[in-house]
């Protein structure tokens, strides 16, 4: 299954962006799964290897925004898994958990990711970011920490 026949991984024309309910399997969910956290670390690589110095922009609003196709299949899955599960939507959740778990460790734990907010997050009163802005900066960091 592909980016371009699984639901999970096309973006949706319903409104308000609702997902293809119709159209969503248990069996989609792996493959999207293992896309998006893909995507994800390639997402994190960039901003990582990114040469120009760390600010807000370039590093904690593009870690903020890296991962959305992830976060946007995680919220779909849990909330059918909390709601309408199935012995195929459990079999996917047990499926998925280590790799989910590995991911997220990995993405904590991304030195060169770190070390651009770690900039950022030293510069932050002197950076003329907003109050929302450097409150992003300490919740990052923070979680990084």
């Amino acid at each position: 299954m592909d980016a371009e026949t699984n639901p999970l991984l096309i973006d949706s024309t319903l409104p308000f962006g609702l997902p293809a309910f119709g159209a969503i399997r248990a069996e989609h969910f792996r493959p999207a799964f293992e896309h998006a956290m893909r995507a994800h670390r390639q997402e994190l690589a960039a901003i990582g290897a990114n040469p120009a110095p760390p600010d807000f922009d370039n590093t904690v609003a593009a870690c903020d925004r890296a991962g959305a196709l992830l976060g946007r299949i995680e919220a779909l899955f849990y909330s059918l898994t909390a709601s309408a599960t199935s012995p195929a939507l459990q079999a996917v959740q047990r499926d998925v958990a280590a790799p989910l778990a590995e991911h997220w460790s990995a993405v904590q734990q991304d030195g060169a990711v770190f070390a651009r907010i770690d900039a950022v997050h030293a510069t932050r009163n002197a950076a003329g970011l907003g109050p929302e802005q450097r409150r992003l900066v300490e919740r990052m960091h923070l979680g990084f920490v």
